[in-house]
Formats: C-alpha cells, sequence, structure tokens
C-alpha cells in the first residue's frame, strides 16, 4: 500500500497545539472513520510534552488531508515533512481497542533497509503494531508497542540490525477507526 507519513514539527508556541487540539481530534477521528487517516501519533519529547505528529496518509490524498489539518491551518506545525512510504503485507494484528501500556509507544525512524522477515515476525508476535519502507531514501518508520524508547531501542538493535536508528520519540496510542494494515 503506498501511502506518506505526514511528519509535522511543532513549533515554538505551545498555545497553538493547545488552541487547535479539539478541532484536530474532531478531525482525525472522522478522518480515521472515512480512510482519509491510516494512522496518527503525536511525537512526544524524552519529558512527555508534545513536539510534533507523525500521520499516515493514503498517498493519494495528502493534499486533501493537509488541506482540511487543523495542526496545519492554524500553524501548530512549523516544519512539515512528507515521506513517501509502501506499506508491507505482513501478518499485522488488529489495531488496538483500547491503550496498551497506559497508552505509551515508541516511534522509531530508521536508516537501512528493514527486513520484512524481522518485520513479520514482530507484527505477529505483537512487538510491531506499524512499518513502512521509505521510498524517498532507503528506510523506515516503526511504532512498536515498547513503552519506553530504550526498550525499542534495545528491540531494534536485536531484530534489525542492518538500520540505523536516526530518532526514537515516546508517542500515546488513541484508539480511532483506523482501516486494516495490509495482510499478508
Amino acid at each position: 500500500m503506498e501511502a506518506v507519513a505526514v511528519i509535522g514539527r511543532d513549533g515554538p508556541d505551545p498555545s497553538r497545539r493547545t488552541g487547535a487540539r479539539d478541532r484536530h481530534i474532531a478531525f482525525i477521528e472522522g478522518a480515521a472513520a472515512e480512510g482519509l487517516l491510516l494512522l496518527g501519533l503525536p511525537i512526544h519529547t524524552e519529558e512527555g510534552r508534545s513536539a510534533g505528529s507523525l500521520m499516515v496518509v493514503p498517498a493519494d490524498r495528502v493534499t486533501d488531508y493537509l488541506a482540511r489539518e487543523p495542526f496545519a491551518q492554524a500553524g501548530v506545525w512549523a516544519v512539515v515533512d512528507r515521506r513517501p512510504m509502501r506499506i508491507p503485507r505482513l501478518p499485522w494484528r488488529p489495531w488496538p481497542g483500547d491503550a496498551p501500556a497506559e497508552g505509551r509507544m515508541s516511534i522509531l525512524f530508521a536508516d537501512g533497509a528493514a527486513p520484512v522477515e524481522a518485520l513479520a515476525v514482530a507484527a505477529r508476535d505483537g512487538w510491531l503494531l506499524f512499518a513502512a519502507a521509505t521510498r524517498d531514501r532507503e528506510g523506515a518508520v516503526l511504532v512498536t508497542t515498547h513503552a519506553a524508547p530504550t526498550d525499542a531501542q534495545a528491540w531494534a538493535a536485536t531484530a534489525l540490525p542492518g538500520c540505523r536508528l536516526a530518532a526514537v520519540h515516546p508517542t500515546r496510542w488513541r484508539p480511532l477507526p483506523y482501516p486494516p494494515l495490509p495482510s499478508g
């Protein structure tokens, strides 16, 4: 499945996020239900503060998404990167209906090829909630169920030896009616 990771990095004024948050939550709930949003997660700092967002949208709907996204419209995101990606067919588990580990998870941005076999094992075993290979350069965006980023880093060092982690961020899960990932 072709998709785009919209990575919004917050600007220096946290009041913008606070002011647009309710509109953003209402929007992403509807966007997930209509298939416009495949996955959306906040990017947190180690201290737990919001630093941005990871939003995964179908490749052919990025412009529509950004035109309607309150965080984009209100200037919450000072920088918006668009990373084309391919979501592999893996033995994905259904999206969690509630927040695992008190909602805490980890987002990993990796450079280098992530072996599909290792990703399949991690998806089947429940450690990997989402993964996609980036298409603009060799790399991957992954979301694991590890509550602590250090645990996600340790897992990646063992499971993905060909990858170098560019960044690992804590995040929180919000159950939304996301469409299922491609299974295989």
